[in-house]
């Protein structure tokens, strides 16, 4: 038991120094800290960099990139309109589908690596928080006792790479989003239960 102690907080450690090299990185601006990148870009990492990475612009996402943008930030148009155009027009996502998401247009659209500073530590991990239910055919508890968390944007450190839209651009896409987003809240429908959440099904767990 002692041995298994004394395993765990070697484990600590190793990742708290890691945890710490990769932000004093990031405070430097090094694009290493970051495991990928979005829609538009390729990630170049330091061993193919000559030990620096960086972010390349791949041209055809690029373009498709900045008419997303647009259409949100000038034709006011929603998520679901625009993954609707894309469809329709047969575009593929990075992982070859044809058929696209709303979360991923939504992520997207709120990265600021599109207007040259990526974002590290956007989320964290802290000690799992009590859950109001167990997710639909999942445990209560699950195996990794942790919940990843948002972190606020003030908090993030900003990267430099490529940019692909301008500030303005993406701040009308952010104004955009936020009318969206109240006009759903206004239109919503169906009942809501006194006891959701509260009462728990003996079948599924549900």
């Amino acid at each position: 038991q002692v041995q298994g102690m004394m395993a765990e907080y070697e484990r600590a450690k190793i990742i708290e120094r890691h945890r710490r090299g990769k932000r004093h990185a990031a405070r430097a601006g090094v694009v290493n800290v970051l495991s990928g990148a979005p829609y538009g870009y390729r990630y170049v990492a330091k061993y193919a960099g000559g030990g620096h990475a960086w972010y390349d612009i791949v041209r055809d996402e690029a373009r498709l990139g900045r008419q997303v943008f647009d259409w949100v930030g000038g034709e006011r148009q929603t998520i679901g309109e625009v993954c609707r155009r894309l469809t329709r027009a047969g575009e593929v996502t990075r992982t070859g589908k044809t058929v696209w998401d709303r979360s991923m247009v939504w992520g997207m659209l709120k990265n600021p690596a599109y207007i040259g500073t990526a974002a590290f530590g956007k989320t964290r991990q802290e000690p799992l928080r009590p859950r109001l239910r167990a997710q639909r055919g999942r445990t209560l508890q699950p195996r990794r006792a942790v919940s990843t968390v948002d972190v606020p944007p003030e908090n993030w450190f900003s990267i430099p790479v490529p940019a692909l839209v301008d500030p303005e651009v993406f701040a009308a896409v952010q104004a955009q989003l936020q009318e969206n987003r109240r006009h759903a809240r206004q239109s919503q429908r169906g009942a809501l239960y006194l006891l959701q959440g509260l009462v728990q099904c003996q079948h599924c767990g549900y």
